[in-house]
């Protein structure tokens, strides 16, 4: 892989051990994948979670801060794995809390922004168009290339952090023009009826790319910007998809002719159907949620409004807990505008910086989830530890609340 002198002399150390170490963790990968050269991002966005990550990530985050590493960009992070603020409510353990406290320690240190959030586009991480990023959160890595119009690979824990330290990623991959073309189309032959049916698309589409790019046609002309968040995320979730050629929306990709740059691709008709057995596949108990989980990615305002909306008035059952996550911005505006006042009446919790995902669920006690995360229901199921009820919103707010 070519280097620059300035990138040579970084590696040979005249900047520092911190930085040297970086640019070896770049250039060992770069090689590895078959990156021709390292080019400059504009953002970063990194892991810094401890149910992840564990003691070696503190070992790997707090040896670079003691180093006196700096991200050279504008760095955001993933959520925690647990309330940043309140954990002791939500009955995490203390020792655990310490360990995520540390690595948010050497995140900050670092010069990192405490914006830790899986929808960090929506409140505090704006790039733009046609700019290269290194983010590591998968969600938001098709919802850049998808819709912002940036480019981004799906980075993984260490190679996030040395790329915010130095400002650079390889060339590879999501970067280069060839591999974005669309390769398959999947065509929506039916009406979404909720917020669940663009989430089980996507779970769908991701199960079905087989490694290649996808176009999708059929959208109609109201989806919203939170409906592909979530199917980006489920896509992602349950296949390699780091983009996907939103026919009318995705820059660049007016019509299909100009996705599969007029090649002829496979088109796979996604019906009601397939939907459905989507849902069989994803719901896999009837018994009563211990808890139901909303924001897996992050909910936006208007997300937490409709909730609000459809929650006012009615109080959850007994036995049930219901937590709502978003991002500490969000939770502060929905707080000024009270709509966290009024779903915490029903008995739900409001919670921040941390998601269901990274969460140490079954240390807390809860064996039975419900959700409308077609994300989280295939992350928390494949680890075989916890059972998921996957529903839609006013479905669940209506079985788990009384009026």
């Amino acid at each position: 892989m070519y280097l620059t002198k300035e990138q040579e002399r970084i590696l040979s150390g005249e900047e520092g051990e911190a930085r040297a170490d970086a640019m070896e963790l770049l250039v060992k990968f770069g090689d590895a994948v078959g990156a021709d050269s390292l080019v400059p991002v504009s953002s970063a966005h990194v892991l810094a979670h401890y149910s992840s990550l564990h003691e070696s990530g503190i070992e790997f985050y707090e040896r670079l801060a003691s180093l006196g590493a700096k991200f050279s960009v504008y760095t955001t992070v993933d959520p925690a794995s647990i309330d940043l603020e309140r954990w002791e409510e939500f009955g995490i353990d203390k020792e655990y809390a310490s360990k995520q406290m540390r690595l948010r320690e050497a995140f900050v240190k670092m010069g990192g922004t405490e914006c830790w959030s899986c929808a960090q586009y929506q409140v505090c991480n704006f790039p733009k168009m046609g700019e290269n990023l290194s983010w590591a959160e998968s969600n938001s890595v098709v919802f850049a290339n998808s819709l912002l119009g940036c480019r981004t690979n799906k980075i993984t824990f260490g190679l996030d952090v040395a790329s915010a330290i130095l400002g650079l990623t390889p060339r590879y991959g999501m970067l280069l023009d060839e591999n974005r073309t669309a390769s398959v189309n999947f065509r929506i032959s039916f009406e979404p009826r909720n917020e669940l049916d663009y989430r089980s698309i996507g779970y769908y589409i991701g199960k079905n790319s087989r490694g290649r790019v996808p176009a999708l046609t059929g959208l109609p002309s109201n989806v919203t910007s939170d409906d592909l968040k979530h199917l980006g995320a489920a896509a992602a979730a349950s296949g390699p998809v780091t983009m996907i050629h939103y026919i009318g929306f995705t820059p660049g990709s007016r019509t299909l002719e100009e996705a599969t740059k007029n090649e002829k691709v496979e088109t796979i008709d996604i019906t009601e159907s397939e939907v459905r057995e989507v849902e069989e596949e994803l719901n896999q108990t009837e018994e009563k949620p211990q808890l139901v989980a909303f924001g897996v990615p992050h909910l936006s305002t208007n997300e937490i409004a409709l909730l609000a909306k459809l929650i006012e008035g009615r109080k959850l059952k007994e036995g049930i807990k219901l937590y709502v996550y978003t991002s500490k911005l969000t939770y502060d505006m929905v707080t000024r505008y009270s709509m966290k006042q009024v779903i915490e009446a029903s008995g739900a919790r409001l919670t921040h910086s941390t998601d269901a995902e990274i969460s140490p669920l079954s240390d807390m006690g809860f064996e039975v989830v419900m959700t409308n995360s077609a994300k989280l229901a295939e992350i928390v199921s494949s680890e075989g530890e916890i059972k998921i009820r996957y529903r839609p919103l006013r479905t669940i707010i209506e079985e788990v609340t009384i009026a």
